[in-house]
């Protein structure tokens, strides 16, 4: 639990220092004046005129939504004043719809194509005019020309400011969702590249790798949803991305649900989620073939969305009855859930679009990305479950590893361990020698000591055997006092130099402990002295010399 605390601590102090930086680096101190255009507008619609509209209100007058091929004309009855600054703009928001600018009558910009049967996506985004060094006094018409059916009729307030001004101006003001947008980004490709490498390795990471993938959907849909990219992107691409990223965030939640829930009986899940998935398809083929614009499909896939939620909840309903619990599932349920019924309020503010804006509707903004970052953190806290789950299991399987190879006692390789390398030498075409080595007397200190003296002997004599002999072969012990020394390279003579001083630092341990006798009985045999070549072979022989060794050791015990 310590653990997990530092290490969401660490998450949310990295993500703070980033919305920190982020604030800090956008922090706005306007050096011009910005002139917002909200009011004294005269609407001229449908052969109507509205005078004094506040534009942000217009629906009131004129109607909760424009009609393809309406004209809106707008006319500042106020003249511009003079705002003192060396880069003069006009920056106002359009939702599908081609614009005139003029100033005094006189057009000073225009997007109005050429031919009046263009089907070109317009999007929606934030434009950008230059104004003209003359424009002061004069007065500012807007004319629209809207291009898609159900077009929202409420305008964002123009601005007129110094260009650098109404950029920090913009940016400052929806600056927390800039934020977590790009966090969830920054964060969804780390984690992807994470996961991949983990499931090169391993399996068992795909929930992961589809996290990372919603992820990296859900900041790019943020930072378009909130108009963050409308400065580095055009309205049509801006908004074809905002709807591309909005319609894959359904069934992307599909699928984490079912690979969460594999061992289910998931027909439901597999038809909706592949249905939606289906249907968000098609939506962007028929975008990118002209043939029907993207934004005409929100209120079905709203209504998808909706199904969705009604599934994703019976889902945690049946994983909080379930008997058998499992917290990495229950955790990144929690967290999806959290975020779906966030973006619910999306769903909410494109139904109620003639009372509510998400975007400049604060508690909406703050709602959404904080859902999502609560589904960032759920990821987190299931990650560090599954890297301490998975750290538990490589330390059991080493711990399983040792047991299986490696002599508990001793600590050298095992009679396994000595088989699976006998086995690649048997393979080999190289010559190779065997050192088998048996201790004298081992049976008499247990009788007269105890095991545990025994154990003592044992003991300090592989380690002997391994500082005097480790560095030409490798030594296991393979048996209660049998010992092999599988050696790849080296020389009888070197070999004998090596068993002289075995036998000197065993008469050492002799002076040490008096009661014991450390002697050993040795034979080795190499490869090319055998027929058959194989290492059951060289160890025969090996072996029969260690034994005529012992006999002749005792023989000699006998005479004294």
């Amino acid at each position: 639990m310590r653990k997990f605390l530092s290490f969401l601590t660490l998450a949310l102090a990295l993500l703070a220092l980033f919305f920190t930086f982020a604030t800090f680096f956008f922090s706005f101190k306007p050096t011009h004046p910005i002139m917002k255009l909200e009011k004294g507008w005269t609407v001229t619609y449908r052969n109507q005129q509205y005078l004094n509209t506040n534009l942000e209100h217009m629906s009131t007058q004129v109607g909760a939504t424009f009609s393809r091929g309406d004209v809106v004309y707008l006319n500042q009855t106020s003249p511009l004043v003079d705002i003192r600054c060396d880069f003069p703009y006009l920056a106002f928001k359009t939702r599908y719809c081609y614009y005139e600018i003029f100033l005094d009558e006189e057009l000073i910009s225009s997007t109005v194509p050429a031919s009046s049967s263009n089907k070109e996506f317009i999007g929606v985004g934030y434009n950008f005019i230059p104004l003209p060094d003359n424009y002061v006094g004069k007065r500012l018409t807007i004319r629209l020309y809207v291009t898609e059916n159900s077009t929202r009729a409420d305008i964002i307030t123009p601005l007129i400011g110094d260009f650098d001004d109404i950029y920090r101006d913009m940016i400052h003001s929806m600056i927390y969702p800039f934020t977590i947008g790009l966090f969830m980004m920054m964060f969804g490709e780390v984690f992807l590249i994470i996961s991949l490498l983990f499931y090169i390795r391993s399996a068992g990471v795909t929930t992961q790798i589809l996290c990372s993938v919603l992820n990296i959907v859900l900041g790019c849909w943020i930072l378009t949803a909130f108009d963050v990219t409308d400065f580095v992107l055009p309205p049509n691409i801006n908004t074809t991305l905002e709807f591309c990223t909005m319609y894959l965030i359904t069934p992307l939640i599909y699928a984490i649900v079912f690979d969460l829930h594999r061992r289910w009986e998931n027909k439901i899940l597999i038809v909706m989620g592949l249905s939606t998935l289906a249907f968000s398809l098609t939506f962007m083929f028929l975008h990118f073939l002209n043939v029907v614009h993207i934004n005409h499909f929100q209120y079905p896939y709203y209504f998808i969305s909706t199904a969705g939620m009604i599934i994703l909840v019976a889902y945690d309903y049946m994983d909080l009855k379930s008997k058998s619990h499992n917290s990495s599932r229950l955790i990144l349920m929690i967290g999806i859930t959290f975020m779906a019924v966030s973006l619910f309020g999306y769903i909410i503010a494109a139904v109620l679009h003639q009372y509510i804006g998400f975007a400049s509707t604060p508690i909406i903004s703050a709602i959404m990305p904080t859902g999502v970052m609560f589904f960032v953190f759920m990821q987190l806290l299931n990650y560090f479950v599954y890297m301490t789950h998975s750290f538990a299991q490589k330390k059991e399987y080493a711990a399983l590893t040792k047991i299986a190879y490696i002599d508990n006692l001793t600590g050298l390789p095992n009679r396994v361990s000595c088989d699976e390398r006998l086995d690649v030498f048997n393979k080999s075409d190289k010559n190779f020698c065997l050192l088998s080595l048996d201790l004298n007397g081992l049976k008499e200190v247990n009788d007269n000591a105890g095991h545990p003296a025994g154990d003592k002997l044992l003991k300090s004599f592989a380690d002997t055997l391994k500082a005097v002999i480790g560095d030409l072969g490798v030594c296991t012990r393979i048996g209660g006092d049998e010992f092999l020394v599988l050696i790849e390279k080296t020389t009888p003579m070197e070999l004998d130099k090596r068993l002289v001083k075995l036998d000197q630092e065993l008469l050492e341990l002799d002076k040490k402990v008096p009661d014991v006798n450390h002697s050993v009985s040795y034979g080795y045999a190499f490869r090319e002295e055998v027929e058959d070549g194989d290492t059951h072979s060289v160890f025969m022989l090996a072996d029969q010399r260690m034994y005529d060794y012992k006999r002749a050791h005792y023989a000699n015990m006998m005479k004294r």
